[in-house]
C-alpha cells in the first residue's frame, strides 16, 4: 500500500515537502503543485524552481504537475522536466477553481474529451517520461468522467488518480464513493483513490469498501494532520508528544518563509496559509485562527504562536 501527497498550490512547495518528510514520514511519493504550460520555447529555470533537483531531498520520490490543455506546450515542458531526472510526469485534468476551469484547464478540460485526445497525442510521444493523470467525476456530472476514462484506456499511462467530486463541488459536500466506483470499475489503468481521508477510520472506510485499491492520495487531511500517513501506515498507532513536533515544523517553515520573503505582511499571510489546515486540530472552536488573520506584524504573529505553544494546549486526535 502506498501513500501519496497532493499537491496543495502555494502551500506544499519543495521545503515544506523536504520537511515533512524530515518530521513525520508515511509518504511514498509527493506530488508536487502544477506548473501552468506555456508556449514559451525557452528554459526558464524560474518556471521550474519548485521541481529542481537542488531544491529537492533526494531521498524523496517527487512527481511533477503540469496544468494546460495544448498537448505541444505539455510535451515540451515534460521532455524539459524529465531531462532533470524525473520519469512520471502528472497532467492536472482535476483543478476545480473558476479562474482555471473557465481556461478550459483542470477539470474545466472534462467536458471536452477531444481537447483531451489531442493533449494526450502529443504528450504520450515522447518515452522520456510517463504520464499519469489526476481527474475528477467530471466538471459537472459522472457522464463526463465515464468518457474522459473510456478515452484514458486507449493511451499508456503510468496510473489515473481520481477525486470523488466534482469540477463544480470545488471542496464542498462529500465524496461520490458510488460515482468513484463506477469510474474505478471503467479504468484499465492503476488507480488512486483521492478525496475526504482526515482520520485513520476514514482511511479504513475507503480501504475496505475498495480492498483491492492500494493507493491512496492525501490532501487537505495530511496537512490537517501531518501524523496521519505515518498513523495509517502504522495500523492506527500513533505517536506520543506530537505538539513538541507540530512546534518544530511550523519553526520550520516559519524561518524559511523569513528568509525569502520581504515585508510582515507578506510572511504574516502566508504563515496564515499554513495555520487554515494545522489549526483544526489545536482549535475546534477557530477562536486560534481568527487572531492568526488578524495578524499585521511579525511581533504580533509571533505573540500569537508563543501563546500557543507555551499553553496547555494538546493535539487533538480524531482517531
Amino acid at each position: 500500500m502506498k501513500l501519496f501527497l497532493a499537491p496543495i498550490q502555494g502551500l506544499t512547495i519543495a521545503y515544506y515537502r523536504n520537511i515533512y518528510a524530515d518530521l513525520f514520514g508515511g509518504i511514498d511519493a509527493y506530488y508536487a503543485p502544477f506548473i501552468t504550460t506555456t508556449s514559451m520555447r525557452k528554459t526558464n529555470s524560474s518556471l521550474f524552481k519548485d521541481v529542481l533537483p537542488s531544491v529537492n531531498d533526494d531521498t524523496l520520490t517527487v512527481v511533477p504537475q503540469l496544468l494546460g490543455n495544448n498537448g505541444a506546450d505539455f510535451r515540451f515542458f515534460a521532455s524539459t522536466i524529465a531531462k532533470m531526472g524525473y520519469n512520471e510526469i502528472n497532467w492536472n485534468i482535476g483543478c476545480p477553481y473558476p479562474t482555471v476551469t473557465k481556461k478550459k484547464k483542470g477539470s474545466g478540460i472534462m467536458p471536452y474529451p477531444d481537447m483531451i485526445k489531442a493533449v494526450l497525442d502529443e504528450a504520450c510521444l515522447d518515452d522520456s517520461y510517463q504520464v499519469s493523470v489526476k481527474m475528477r467525476l467530471g466538471l459537472h456530472d459522472l457522464e463526463e468522467g465515464m468518457e474522459v476514462i473510456e478515452l484514458l484506456n486507449d493511451y499508456p499511462l503510468k496510473g489515473v488518480i481520481i477525486h470523488g467530486r466534482t469540477g463544480d463541488q470545488k471542496y464542498e459536500g462529500t465524496v461520490n464513493l458510488e460515482g468513484f466506483e463506477k469510474l474505478y470499475a471503467a479504468c484499465n489503468h492503476k488507480v488512486t483513490y483521492n478525496g475526504d481521508i482526515f482520520t485513520y477510520d476514514d482511511f479504513k472506510k475507503i480501504s475496505n469498501q475498495f480492498p483491492s485499491i492500494d493507493n491512496f492520495m492525501l490532501g487537505r487531511g495530511a496537512l490537517r494532520d501531518p501524523f496521519l500517513p505515518s498513523i495509517i501506515k502504522n495500523n492506527g498507532v500513533y505517536e506520543k508528544n506530537e505538539i513538541e513536533k507540530i512546534k518544530e515544523f511550523h519553526d520550520s517553515v516559519f524561518n524559511y518563509y523569513e528568509s525569502i520573503l520581504s515585508g510582515d505582511k507578506h510572511l504574516c499571510d502566508k504563515m496564515k496559509e499554513f495555520w487554515i489546515y494545522l489549526s483544526i486540530h489545536l482549535d475546534s472552536s477557530g477562536k486560534l485562527f481568527k487572531k492568526f488573520k488578524k495578524c499585521k506584524t511579525k511581533k504580533g504573529y509571533l505573540d500569537v504562536v508563543d501563546r500557543v505553544f507555551d499553553s496547555t494546549i494538546t493535539w487533538r486526535k480524531s482517531l
